[in-house]
């Protein structure tokens, strides 16, 4: 299922809970830059949680940017990043080397399945990096997903605040259920309120019906004659400008503080939510970055939501919404040093 090393002796000298108390903002600039902004609204105290799907989008993404942008800000010149290269390439080999296998389908073969399966996937040096860098609590957990009697697996990556409750454990037994019970939804909202979304807006994405166009396309619909269809594709010498060329002037475009987050049309509760998110990101980074980093969350979601639309599995591949697209792959602090951004 497909839903994402710095120089290792860089922080030894201080221990996790340290760094909370200080200055956590400082530590996720080594984090790719979408789960560095994502990862700040957590801190923040802004969103419960966040989360990313470790899968072969997430490693390519990130190498490929290495790639595109060598030696494009000072940052890349950096030996860690060599370094970092090296652990992703590992932690790819190694995720895709994992084998899973379900005997049953009922709670204890899944439990088997999933316990295996974690255990593997604590193994990638991936997961160490992000553990390290991220100054709260972040585990990585399998993902069940059973469609049309096939039962299907990935991995995600959460970030929550230290003093969470939330565990793997119950991440994992709230998705067992939901794949032995005849509905999945239950999990599916579990998700939303993890991830910090509005009641309403989790209300909103269940309204479904086969009558009716899906909730993806019903939140996105309105705003899609505002797409330059013309500049999508992988196309490193078109920028996010030129895909929504008028995004700034949007007065719902703080709905969008997500990706893969869709909201009802016209809730205040998100452009409320949003606009918080907005406002703070803005004061810790600069505003052409919070700016971009909103118009790809709205991409993003509108080439998820045109793909169920149409009936395809299509999910946005790295730099499929411009050169920008890409660079949000490369860590924050080599970002906050380009010309763009700096």
């Amino acid at each position: 299922m497909e839903r994402l090393r710095i120089d290792p002796n860089t922080y030894t000298s201080e221990s996790k809970s340290t760094r909370n108390i200080m200055d956590p903002q400082r530590y996720i600039t080594t984090l790719p830059t979408f789960i560095a902004l994502d990862s700040y609204t957590v801190l923040a105290g802004q969103r419960q949680g966040a989360s990313v799907q470790l899968d072969e989008t997430y490693f390519s993404g990130q190498l490929q940017a290495f790639e595109a942008f060598d030696g494009d800000t000072p940052e890349s010149s950096n030996s860690s990043r060599g370094q970092r290269s090296r652990d992703l390439r590992e932690s790819r080999r190694a995720y895709r080397s994992i084998k899973v296998d379900v005997d049953t389908l009922t709670e204890d073969g899944l439990w088997t399945a999933s316990t295996q399966f974690r255990r593997e996937l604590q193994r990638i040096p991936e997961m160490s990096y992000l553990e390290r860098q991220f100054p709260g609590q972040c585990f990585v957990v399998p993902e069940w997903l059973r469609t049309e009697g096939h039962l299907h697996y990935g991995a995600r990556v959460y970030f929550f605040q230290d003093d969470d409750s939330t565990t793997p454990k119950d991440v994992i037994q709230e998705n067992i259920d939901g794949i032995l019970s005849d509905s999945f939804s239950k999990f599916e909202r579990y998700q939303g309120r993890l991830h910090g979304y509005p009641d309403c807006c989790i209300d909103f994405y269940h309204e479904r019906s086969s009558n009716a166009p899906s909730p993806e396309w019903r939140s996105i619909e309105p705003f899609a004659d505002r797409i330059n269809e013309a500049a999508l594709g992988n196309d490193l010498s078109v920028s996010i400008d030129d895909m929504l060329p008028q995004f700034s002037s949007w007065d719902d475009r703080y709905a969008f503080f997500a990706r893969e987050f869709f909201p009802e049309l016209g809730c205040e509760t998100a452009l409320t939510q949003g606009e918080v998110i907005f406002d703070s990101l803005s004061s810790e980074y600069p505003t052409a970055l919070i700016e971009d980093y909103f118009r790809l969350n709205f991409g993003y979601n509108y080439l998820i939501a045109r793909a169920v639309h149409t009936g395809g599995t299509h999910r946005p591949v790295p730099g499929e919404l411009g050169k920008e697209h890409l660079m949000f792959y490369l860590p924050l602090r080599e970002l906050l040093t380009t010309p763009r951004y700096s």
